[in-house]
């Protein structure tokens, strides 16, 4: 007993293709080609707004019987969903895209788009449409010989539709699921859903739905090797079928009560059901059918020893062999012509996109430069009339500065002129004063205050001689006080200088004066008897914030009872004078006195 096989493949093919038109019978639209121009007029309005756009763009992708066009408008709707952030917009998009690559042959890339669409209405919890998805996702898997995948999908869209099935898709989920079940080799439970789908279809009454239920039940029950009852149920839906014009599945059909005859010996019956599938598939130019059944009487003739009728059908069966093989490659390489097309569209329509995006850029980055350097030299116009005005005014200002400091170093030269010339009228009575007094005890105390006013006057002189305002230079200062006093008192040895180029303000000026004068009087008057070489020396140096002025003698010194007698009034003066600076002086008698005077420089 000889046995052939049905393509499972093929039969797959319709029967899921089948279970895709009734789930898009609720989004369809008229196939005619009128109806995909008069949607791309509509495509062309400018006030189409993007959630029109995109409903419009995958309403052509549906319909348009051109693959590639229907994959380019499904990412252009996608494309334009997900501008206008409208997630049902992009997923309804994303299903299209899905159709177009299954149809193209790109299973994977349809796989992918079926599960982008699944997460949004997932988040959307849009159920029918999830099941609609699961039963695309199983059409995907079943394209991969997937049959557990499919499975998987398929049960899930029953589930949802068992609780929710507002437009009749239960009945078709569950024919599938029988189909499914069938090519996973699970007869039992491909058994079950077709007797529940026939049960369901008695209050539908769906001649399509009855006829695969009873056809793909009678393939079950045949590889149950439940004869009778397969060949019973195949003749119905033959009969069902068959004058709806469906060639492909009565073909089928008719193969396999032909396979059934001649495991029951019945020759002629099987030899006459092949012939009429053959002939079905002939006259339908159902290729691959034609292969597969040649191939089948190929078979049957052999077991009948008739080679010359068998050699005939295996020659048909291998032209039409070549013949598919170079259909898949023909169809390989259309869809590769095809996604060639549809990324040459896609790159041109992004090179203008760029180049627009580019040039409005430009125009915008130009017009804000424009307006930026219009802005800039605005205010640099302002800005300089207003510098122009500040130095006007600032000009103004230091003309009336400048005319003041004049005016005031004026006053202040002549105000230093008449104090000094006050002081020396002063010395000039007080010495005066003293010749009269020539013996008198009184006589010393008014030289020693003619020493004092001198002392003085010496600083305001200085101040009008160099012009100064407020400072005075030490070392000239200093040195020109002390050869007074040498002169004076009619000295006969020179003093030694060491003093730094510091100058000193008025303020703490005459109080140094006073104090170099008092110490140095006091050196010539009482330091020197019976000194054969008298020397005198004056340093005074800068030291951080302080001047240092040590004044030393090599004189007889004296000790510290002789304070009270000689001289006490002009200590007293000096000491005043130095907490007058918050300074300090200190008194070392080593081979003379050496005095020590710190005040601050600031």
């Amino acid at each position: 007993m000889y046995s052939f096989q049905i393509s499972n493949h093929n039969f797959r093919s319709l029967l899921f293709s089948c279970f895709f038109l009734f789930l898009s019978i609720q989004n369809s639209f008229s196939q005619d080609r009128k109806f995909v121009d008069s949607l791309t007029n509509v495509l062309k309005q400018k006030n189409l707004s993007k959630e029109e756009t995109s409903k419009v763009l995958s309403a052509i992708s549906y319909n348009h019987t051109d693959i590639d066009s229907s994959l380019f408008y499904a990412k252009k709707a996608l494309s334009v969903a997900r501008e206008d952030k409208n997630p049902l917009l992009e997923a309804t998009a994303l299903e299209e895209l899905s159709h177009a690559e299954y149809r193209l042959g790109n299973n994977s890339k349809s796989l992918k788009a079926s599960f982008d669409a699944l997460k949004v209405y997932d988040s959307l919890n849009l159920k029918e449409r999830k099941a609609a998805i699961y039963g695309q996702l199983a059409i995907n898997s079943s394209n991969d010989e997937d049959y557990t995948s499919a499975i998987r999908h398929l049960k899930k869209a029953e589930g949802i539709y068992n609780s929710s099935d507002k437009k009749g898709n239960l009945i078709l989920t569950q024919l599938n699921l029988g189909e499914a079940y069938r090519l996973a080799n699970k007869l039992d439970s491909a058994a079950y859903y077709f007797n529940q789908t026939l049960l369901k279809n008695k209050s539908t009454n769906n001649a399509i739905v009855q006829g695969y239920s009873l056809g793909n039940l009678g393939m079950v029950l045949h590889a149950q090797k439940q004869y009778i009852t397969a060949e019973q149920y195949l003749k119905e839906a033959i009969t069902i079928l068959e004058p709806l014009g469906d060639e492909y599945s009565t073909s089928v059909y008719l193969a396999e009560l032909g396979e059934i005859y001649a495991k029951t010996s019945k020759i002629n019956l099987a030899e006459s059901k092949l012939l009429q599938a053959y002939d079905k598939a002939h006259k339908a130019g159902l290729k691959e059918q034609i292969r597969d059944f040649s191939r089948n009487l190929t078979d049957f003739y052999k077991t009948q020893n008739q080679y010359d009728k068998a050699l005939q059908y295996l020659e048909v069966n291998r032209i039409y062999q070549d013949s598919l093989v170079n259909k898949a490659s023909i169809q390989k390489i259309e869809q590769l012509k095809a996604n060639y097309e549809i990324g040459k569209r896609e790159s041109e329509i992004s090179l203008l996109n760029t180049i627009t995006t580019n040039q409005r850029n430009q125009m915008i980055l130009l017009a804000i430069g424009v307006l930026c350097i219009s802005v800039l030299a605005l205010l640099l116009f302002r800005s300089n009339r207003a510098i122009k005005k500040v130095n006007q005014h600032i000009a103004e200002q230091n003309t009336v500065i400048e005319k003041r400091e004049q005016e005031k170093a004026l006053l202040l030269k002549e105000l230093n002129h008449r104090v000094k010339n006050n002081l020396q009228m002063i010395s000039s009575l007080l010495s005066l004063q003293s010749h009269q007094l020539t013996g008198h005890p009184a006589q010393e105390a008014l030289i020693a205050g003619v020493n004092r006013v001198e002392a003085l006057s010496l600083v305001h002189r200085k101040l009008y001689q160099e012009g100064a305002e407020t400072k005075i230079a030490l070392r000239e200062y200093v040195e020109e006080l002390v050869l007074g006093l040498f002169h004076g008192y009619n000295v006969a040895f020179k003093p030694k200088f060491n003093i730094d180029d510091s100058s000193i303000s008025i303020d703490k000026a005459i109080p140094l004066a006073l104090i170099v004068n008092e110490i140095v009087i006091n050196s010539l008057k009482y330091a020197y008897k019976d000194i054969e070489s008298p020397s005198l020396e004056i340093q005074l140096k800068e030291v951080g914030h302080q001047f240092e002025i040590d004044i030393c003698d090599n004189g007889i010194g004296f000790a510290e009872e002789q304070v009270d007698k000689k001289n006490s009034f002009g200590l007293k003066l000096i000491q005043s004078l130095i907490n007058q600076l918050d300074g300090s002086i200190e008194r070392f008698n080593t081979k003379g006195t050496h005095w020590k005077i710190k005040i601050s420089a600031d």
